[in-house]
């Protein structure tokens, strides 16, 4: 990998930094603890007809019509389907059994620096990820730059796409 695009995603370094040391992100962080639970993240999610899903969809984004009533039926099916809300949830789990090991050993492959030339598109306005997860990322991300979108949620890609699409191919181009 030569070039590399992250979207509103910390690198795991910078996170787990954070996590110790910022309590703002620490309480920004709360459904990650939450998601820890066996089978009650779960049943959360999905009940009431995923209205929590609809939530995040419709509330954490700064346009209005970001997500479609046709995209938010779309991701209420695929996560209907057996396994799959523990497949999502399990993303979180990991990042948080990643962190509680490489705080144990210091020496975990999140540790080493990215080569690749990296660009990290940023939504400002997003609500679970604090904007001070972009600083100081030159000890892990050395060929970093970073693009701070203002008019854009933790859902970059659906706030601003046409700015991330130029973005984007600019940077793999």
């Amino acid at each position: 990998v030569d070039r590399l695009a992250v979207l509103n995603a910390p690198h795991p370094s910078a996170y787990e930094r954070a996590l110790r040391s910022n309590p703002a992100q620490l309480a920004r962080s709360w459904y990650v603890g939450f998601f820890q639970l066996p089978g009650l993240p779960e049943w959360s999610l999905g009940a009431m007809d995923f209205e929590a899903l609809e939530r995040m969809l419709g509330d954490g984004t700064v346009r209005d019509d970001a997500f479609t009533a046709t995209d938010i039926e779309r991701y209420k099916r695929a996560l209907g389907q057996p396994g799959a809300l523990t497949a999502t949830v399990n993303y979180y789990r990991a990042i948080a059994r990643r962190n509680a090991k490489l705080t144990l050993t210091q020496g975990g492959v999140g540790n080493r620096p990215v080569t690749a030339s990296t660009l990290l598109l940023w939504g400002v306005q997003d609500d679970a990820l604090s904007l001070a997860l972009t600083q100081d990322l030159d000890e892990w991300v050395p060929d970093c730059r970073v693009e701070r979108l203002p008019a854009a949620s933790h859902w970059v890609q659906f706030d601003a796409p046409k700015q991330v699409s130029d973005l984007l191919l600019s940077h793999l181009s």
